[in-house]
């Protein structure tokens, strides 16, 4: 959805003021974090920006096929004039790479969770878009900016991760045009779709095999758990569970899925999917996360047992399941 002529203006000055710019996006990053980061700098690249990508994590490699990955930083250090946070649904999901030194200039926050909170001296938030990256798009269009094959790429890139593949329950008429829109300026499909959906590692399918084992069900709730001892027999990272949660939404049984990720800081990654109808958006939101009502997350201090019992817990209260 096209933004308000009065947003529009003033991102528009932010950009026109700015030429060294910090693009930020959050931990644990996805497709539609790399991909609308990616997109972004691209398009401003063509418009003779200096532009540098940061997530604190680092970038999953079934993600380097992306055109500009290995410019991404770990680190927020640098000269800028402005920063851009990018599918963060609050200040906390940038990490440490939103350090201090950053705090005293502009920040414009583009996001599509509808558990954003604002946190930007601008706020371009569409929870009526199903990706960040279309959003990123929205702006290239509204601003008349043309589309390369690399920004398309990156860009459809995250609205295939972010919708499964086009099946999630938000995917409309406008999100299909999108994506032709992405194709016809380059994009492969395919491609991306094997990319990000189709391949895994065979060590990843060993650490979800040990996941698999550990799966408890109960009054509609399924969770699972992938501990750090579990990642060191098969010497693979964190974001080897990432896709895991979506796996098993699957289970027909399974009204709210959740796995739950030890993390090599000592913080519990959470992550929830539900049924259409439930939301689950609103209780990762109590615990300090964010995301949509049928995928949502949150990082929690503590050790696993109690990320366990304080999610489930909160669950069964406020979806009384």
């Amino acid at each position: 959805m096209k933004p308000p002529t009065h947003l529009l203006d003033r991102i528009q000055e932010l950009l026109r003021r700015a030429q060294r710019i910090l693009l930020i996006t959050h931990i644990a990053p996805d497709g539609d974090a790399i991909g609308s980061t990616l997109g972004l700098r691209s398009l401003l690249l063509r418009q003779g920006k200096n532009v540098t990508c940061a997530c604190e994590d680092a970038i999953p490699p079934y993600f380097r096929y992306l055109p500009g990955s290995e410019t991404f930083v770990q680190t927020g250090d640098g000269s800028y004039d402005l920063v851009i946070s990018l599918d963060c649904s609050d200040r906390q999901r940038m990490g440490n790479i939103y350090n201090p030194a950053l705090h005293t200039l502009p920040l414009l926050n583009i996001d599509h969770h509808v558990t954003n909170t604002h946190f930007g001296q601008v706020n371009w938030v569409d929870p009526d878009s199903v990706a960040t990256c279309q959003i990123v798009l929205t702006l290239a269009e509204s601003l008349n900016w043309p589309l390369s094959r690399q920004t398309a790429t990156c860009l459809l890139t995250g609205l295939v991760t972010d919708t499964r593949a086009f099946r999630t329950a938000n995917v409309t008429l406008e999100t299909m045009q999108a994506a032709v829109r992405l194709m016809e300026a380059g994009a492969p499909l395919t491609e991306i779709t094997r990319q990000t959906l189709d391949r895994r590692s065979l060590d990843t399918i060993y650490l979800w095999g040990q996941a698999f084992e550990r799966i408890q069900c109960e009054g509609g709730i399924l969770w699972t758990e992938v501990t750090q001892d579990m990642r060191r027999r098969r010497s693979v990272r964190e974001e080897a569970s990432v896709g895991l949660s979506s796996f098993l939404a699957g289970v027909r049984e399974a009204q709210v899925v959740v796995v739950f990720t030890e993390r090599d800081d000592g913080t519990v990654d959470v992550s929830m999917r539900a049924a259409p109808g439930l939301d689950v958006a609103q209780v990762a939101l109590r615990l300090g996360g964010g995301g949509h009502p049928q995928a949502a997350g949150c990082t929690l201090d503590g050790n696993l047992k109690e990320a366990k019992t304080r999610v489930l817990s909160e669950l069964r209260r406020s979806l009384d399941l």
